[in-house]
């Protein structure tokens, strides 16, 4: 970024998700070039450090491609008027940026680290509803059939002749006889009585579960110019001859 340190100051700046995060407050420039290289940004009462090495100014301010949540968890610093190497290299590996390699003095030098990075998988768990169940009391009706033994009354007519012997008299005339007639019949009578308790409960079960995914990891190898091998195995052939 060519853009002088005086023209940031009080600048908006936007994240990459387009939410305006605040202004610049202060900028820091590089201790080898001293170019601006880090910015810090006011958000209401918090401030927050951003790399302009990637940043464009536009006419609306200052754009990084860090989004909002990226860069108000960054590392709080308190750089007062100068930022040092080490809290420079703080901000370098949280925005995965190049660390350069320092001296034993604090110098920095033309060397740079490379940041290899991986990704670690955290598993948790969370309580899903999976279902309802419901019980439902119905009534059904349902036929019945049972035998009872009962008894009805008939009337028989019965003649018995009088012989000579037995001595009745009487005179002619009309006369009755009643009987009463019985029977039994089934009565169904019905009562409601409670038969058994029931109820929904839940049970746990414990169970082991695999989950599936995929992890990033960097890898760093060395690829030697291919310019300068060739030109080796070539002297090395000279040599020999």
């Amino acid at each position: 970024m060519t853009t002088q340190a005086e023209e940031l100051l009080g600048a908006r700046v936007t994240g990459a998700d387009g939410k305006v995060i605040g202004t610049v407050e202060q900028v820091f420039r590089d201790d080898v070039d001293g170019t601006p290289a880090w910015a810090r940004v006011r958000s209401g009462k918090t401030g927050r450090f951003v790399p302009l090495g990637s940043s464009q100014v536009t006419t609306d301010g200052l754009s990084v491609p860090f989004d909002t949540q990226k860069i108000m968890g960054g590392p709080n610093i308190d750089a007062g008027q100068h930022m040092s190497a080490a809290q420079a290299e703080e901000l370098s590996r949280y925005y995965g940026l190049t660390v350069p390699v320092q001296q034993s003095r604090g110098r920095m030098t033309d060397e740079e680290w490379l940041v290899r990075q991986e990704e670690r998988i955290q598993v948790g768990k969370e309580m899903l509803e999976t279902g309802r169940i419901r019980l439902h009391k119905y009534v059904d009706v349902e036929p019945v059939e049972q035998a009872v033994h009962v008894y009805h009354e008939e009337y028989d007519v019965e003649r018995i002749p009088i012989t000579a012997d037995e001595r009745i008299s009487g005179n002619i005339g009309e006369g009755e006889q009643e009987i009463i007639l019985h029977e039994e019949r089934a009565v169904l009578r019905k009562e409601t009585v409670p038969v058994e308790r029931v109820r929904l409960k839940t049970r746990r079960v414990e169970e082991d579960s695999t989950v599936h995914d995929e992890l990033r990891r960097e890898r760093i190898e060395i690829e030697p110019d291919q310019a300068f091998s060739n030109a080796h195995r070539s002297d090395m052939g000279t040599a020999r001859s």
